[in-house]
């Protein structure tokens, strides 16, 4: 048993995937996540990615239970993995769901643009809606609330070691913008390929940031604030575009 936000108790299930134990809370977000991100294959999977990327180091920001984590652990065994989950409750299983994995590091706070503690509704079974935004006033009847730490992306990364990145994911409802000014030029500039979800309406100055150096795909529906993204380093796209369906993000 664990203890949710308000104290409540509840139970976690378990999957079994290329030899890992998944914990998750049945009843919530999680079993969506688990089959969007581990159960679809191919280029059908969440984060499909060029097999020739070949990363070394991956960011996983907003990493929820460690699916993520788990899926390129998968497709990259040989990479470094840095999670950043904020919410105590949900880091709690990301950690058991990556124990096991020597190259996975997890840290429980969210990356941000500066040094912070923010409060964080919950409404009862999505957890997977974290924003390092605090303006929450218009969410309805949210049933309890956590404090969460969030640090200075760069400062942070700089503090864990981390000084090159190949590969970032990044899912933080609406804080993409604010993670990808706070990061190194050089960190930035020299990241292979970038995928992940934006939220709202800042996301288009999450991409005008990484216009420069990047090529961009992104699938985003009318009437919708969210769409999906890939961004592929203009310095990489000789040895990656071949082995990558551009057409999937598509599908």
């Amino acid at each position: 048993m664990n203890s949710a936000p308000g104290g409540r108790s509840i139970s976690l299930a378990r999957l079994r995937w290329q030899g890992h134990n998944v914990f998750y809370r049945p009843g919530t977000s999680d079993p969506l996540v688990l089959y969007q991100v581990l159960l679809k294959t191919g280029k059908k999977a969440e984060y499909y990615l060029p097999p020739a990327l070949q990363p070394k180091v991956i960011l996983d920001i907003g990493s929820n239970i460690g699916a993520s984590i788990l899926y390129f652990h998968h497709q990259f065994p040989s990479a470094k993995i840095f999670g950043f989950e904020p919410h105590p409750e949900t880091f709690r299983i990301l950690r058991s769901n990556v124990a096991e994995i020597p190259s996975v590091f997890v840290f429980n706070y969210a990356l941000g643009g500066k040094d912070t503690t923010i409060t964080v509704p919950f409404q009862g079974v999505n957890f997977s809606g974290f924003s390092t935004k605090s303006e929450f006033g218009n969410l309805p009847n949210p049933t309890a609330t956590t404090d969460c730490e969030v640090r200075h992306a760069g400062d942070a990364l700089r503090e864990v070691g981390v000084m090159k990145v190949d590969l970032i994911k990044i899912d933080c409802e609406g804080g993409e913008f604010e993670i990808f000014a706070a990061l190194p030029d050089e960190m930035l500039g020299q990241c292979k390929w970038i995928v992940g979800e934006m939220h709202d309406v800042s996301g288009f100055r999450a991409l005008a940031l990484l216009a420069p150096h990047f090529n961009l795909d992104l699938k985003k529906k009318m009437f919708s604030p969210l769409f999906r993204f890939h961004a592929c380093n203009l310095a990489n796209v000789a040895e990656l575009e071949g082995t990558f369906d551009d057409k999937a993000l598509q599908a």
